[in-house]
Formats: C-alpha cells, structure tokens, sequence
C-alpha cells in the first residue's frame, strides 16, 4: 500500500488538476476511497489551492483598486496640468497683446486746436523720441472709425455727422514703452491738448479686459 501511497501522491496534482488519462483517474480515486492520509492530503491541497485562489483574487482586488487610485490621480494631473497650460497660454496671449500696444500713446485734441499747436505737439514728441511713429487722425477720421466698429449698430451714431461731431481729434504715437511716460508728462501740458491716454501705464489685464469690453459691445 505505501508504494501505491507513493504513486497516487505524485499523481494527485495532475488530478486535482483534471490532466490525468482515466486510467490513471480511475487509480486515485479509488485509491482515495481506502486511503484516509492520502484522503486526508488530497483535501489539504484542495484547501491550499482555494485559499491561493483566494489570495490571489485579493491581490488582485488590491491591484486594481491601486489602479483606478493612480488613474484617478493621473486623471486628475492631467486636468490640472490642462488647466495649467490654459492659464499659462491666456498669460502668454495678454502679455504679447499687451506690449505690442504698450508704447502707443494717444493724444486727445481740443476742437480749437491750431495747426501751430498741432506742430508744436508732434515736434516735443519728436524731441523725445525722434524715430516714433506719429499718426494723425481728424475728428471725421474718429467718427468714421467709430461707425465702422458700431456698423451692426448703425442706429446708435446715425444721428451724427461733421458738423455735430462729438468725437475729438488725436495723434497716435508708436513709441519704445519707456517713452510713453516722457512724453505723456511732457504734452499734456500744451495747448490743445484735451487728454493723453497712455498703454503703457495700464495694467496688461485691465487693458485686455477694456478691449474685450470694447469689442463685446461693438458687436
């Protein structure tokens, strides 16, 4: 019986597996029927097999409940990440906006202004900044501007022509940044000067935001 013992024990793993032939099966079972220690060893490796099972079903619940943690959190990175290089982007946007109008400096005009006052204007620019572009822009220029920035409001300025023109003429200076402050100080003192709005002193955000505003009540 030991040597038989010996044999079905090394055949219990192929049957507890199902790979034995049947005439091998047909041994261990009846073997099993009138062994109690190879019985006995046989539901031991049965138990083992279903507690392995069952440990490697909790790895494995434990692995992917790590899984669905890291993808949540790389989901999560990747939003924010999105989130990141949106703000980064509408920066980089404001930013090059901004200086690319932060040197221009617009001079506002009285109604009596004077080609002498005009000159005398464009002349202390130039002394400041002898390369700056210098744009003259009529009040008709202003009104013209005007309704072609309202032109699917056309009601809003139909009332209004050269002669009741309420819009004032200006200069528009293309300067470095650095400048707009000198010139700014040294103009708004001349004649004929009603109003200097200078980019260069806003906020690039509070600039963006007007012209936003602008263009959202243009349309």
């Amino acid at each position: 019986m030991k040597k038989e013992c010996e044999i079905v024990e090394d055949l219990l793993f192929g049957y507890q597996d199902g790979t034995l032939h049947n005439a091998s099966k047909e041994l261990v079972e009846n073997h099993l029927i009138s062994c109690e220690q190879c019985k006995k060893l046989f539901n031991e490796m049965k138990k083992d097999k279903i507690d392995n099972k069952k440990e490697q079903e909790e790895e494995i619940d434990y692995l992917k409940k790590v899984k669905k943690k890291i993808n949540k959190k790389n989901k999560w990175i990747i939003i924010i990440g999105i989130i990141l290089g949106i703000i980064i982007l509408f920066n980089i946007f404001i930013f090059t906006y901004y200086y690319s109008e932060a040197g221009k400096v617009k001079i506002y005009l009285s109604d009596n202004i004077t080609e002498e006052q005009k000159e005398n204007i464009e002349n202390s620019v130039t002394n400041i900044d002898g390369e700056a572009e210098i744009k003259y822009y009529s009040k008709e220029d202003s009104l013209n501007q005007m309704k072609e920035k309202f032109k699917d409001r056309e009601e809003l300025l139909s009332g209004y022509n050269k002669d009741n023109n309420p819009l004032p003429a200006y200069f528009v200076v293309d300067t470095e940044i650095e400048n707009g402050e000198k010139i700014k100080n040294t103009v708004e003192s001349l004649e004929g000067v009603e109003h200097i709005n200078n980019i260069g002193d806003t906020n690039p955000y509070m600039f963006m935001l007007s012209e936003i505003i602008v263009e959202f009540n243009s349309n």
